[in-house]
């Protein structure tokens, strides 16, 4: 076993590197080791840590000042509850005694018991980087695909982001079978791939500030900047042939303000029933007019939103949830929204897109209607 750890470094470094390991660390573990954190010094001047929950490794590094190598094994709570207790411009120091984590600052003396180091799983050969992706990507996956996956193990498939790598762009696409969200990145990667990457291994990509190194094979997908490194397990299960949801092109369309609608769409649907939620849209000139009702109660509401239209009088009718969260992910101020009949999937996007075709724009929805 190597010699002890000892390292000093600020408390605003090692909350921030805590911070981005949190998420990994499952809160009821199968066995005491996946509750732990495991702390590694190098002579480079790093503190490398490490958490797994077996589907998700992820190792941050930390800058520290080295007085000795060396590795430990504690507790992963009772790390991060105590450091993120302190001042953030205290001076920490780091030393392990055995299997006991030593944490002192300018008036406190902390220790922690921890396990031997050579009980943490040992890591899997990583694959190869091969493509990079900007933060900036990265964040649009999290904020406008992420939130259209599903979140039933039965159905696994959909619980994952389907990551596309062409040659001249990358794609990512996310769906619950009621809704669908696709983004489309047009950049030169001269690589190829398709990966279903789970949900929540995406999300612990949120806090990434540069671009993104990416690598995969068969089993596994590695993501790694600066600071840290992710390696998760794909999903292996087929995701649905979504292009073939996507309506190609519609009969009806209708510029509206994001907020107005997304606003209107809150108030109104208190009043349909709670177990459902269904608000009925009816299209007009120039006006978007929504409707719930509770028939059950008697209790009713419409509101009349201002748009861009000059069709046919049309009604279509959506879960208000479903709908609720296509608008608030689409974070742009004016949308797009599409339609062909009322059972039909109608298509929602930025409306700066609407002369592109459905697929070269730079985010889609779709969200199914319900039968009124």
């Amino acid at each position: 076993m190597a010699s002890g750890i000892h390292v000093h470094c600020p408390a605003a470094d090692l909350y921030e590197a805590l911070a981005l390991l949190h998420p990994v660390i499952p809160s009821r573990a199968t066995t005491p080791v996946l509750e732990c954190v495991h702390l590694r010094a190098t002579q480079d001047g790093t503190l490398h840590l490490t958490a797994t929950n077996l589907s998700q490794r992820m190792t941050v590094r930390c800058p520290v000042s080295l007085v000795g190598t060396g590795e430990a094994l504690v507790p992963a709570k009772l790390l991060w509850d105590t450091v993120r207790s302190l001042e953030r411009d205290e001076t920490i120091s780091l030393r392990s005694e055995g299997t006991t984590l030593v944490l002192e600052t300018a008036y406190g003396h902390y220790a922690i018991s921890g396990l031997s180091p050579t009980e943490f799983p040992e890591d899997t050969e990583l694959p190869q980087l091969a493509v990079e992706l900007p933060a900036e990507v990265i964040g649009q996956i999290i904020h406008h695909v992420r939130f259209a996956a599903s979140d039933e193990p039965l159905r696994p498939a959909l619980t994952g982001i389907l990551w596309e790598f062409r040659p001249d762009a990358f794609i990512a696409v996310a769906t619950d079978g009621y809704r669908l969200s696709r983004l489309y990145a047009p950049m030169e990667l001269n690589q190829e791939g398709s990966l279903l990457v789970p949900a929540e291994a995406a999300e612990l990509l949120r806090r990434a500030e540069k671009a993104i190194r990416i690598g995969w094979n068969s089993s596994h997908v590695v993501f790694e900047d600066h600071r840290f490194t992710l390696v998760c397990q794909l999903i292996g299960e087929k995701f649905p042939a979504y292009e073939q949801v996507i309506p190609a092109a519609s009969s009806r369309r209708c510029i509206v303000g994001r907020l107005p609608l997304l606003k209107a769409l809150e108030r109104v649907s208190l009043f349909s029933p709670a177990q459902i939620r269904v608000v009925r849209l009816a299209l007009r000139t120039n006006a978007l007019e929504l409707q719930a009702e509770d028939e059950s109660r008697g209790d009713r509401a419409r509101e009349v939103v201002p748009c861009q239209y000059d069709g046919d009088d049309f009604l279509i009718g959506f879960n208000a949830r479903y709908l609720s969260e296509v608008l608030k992910a689409a974070q742009q101020d004016t949308l797009l929204l599409e339609f062909t009949e009322p059972t039909r999937p109608a298509v929602i996007r930025w409306a700066e897109s609407a002369d592109r075709p459905v697929l070269q724009s730079p985010w889609v929805a779709v969200v199914m209607p319900v039968r009124l």
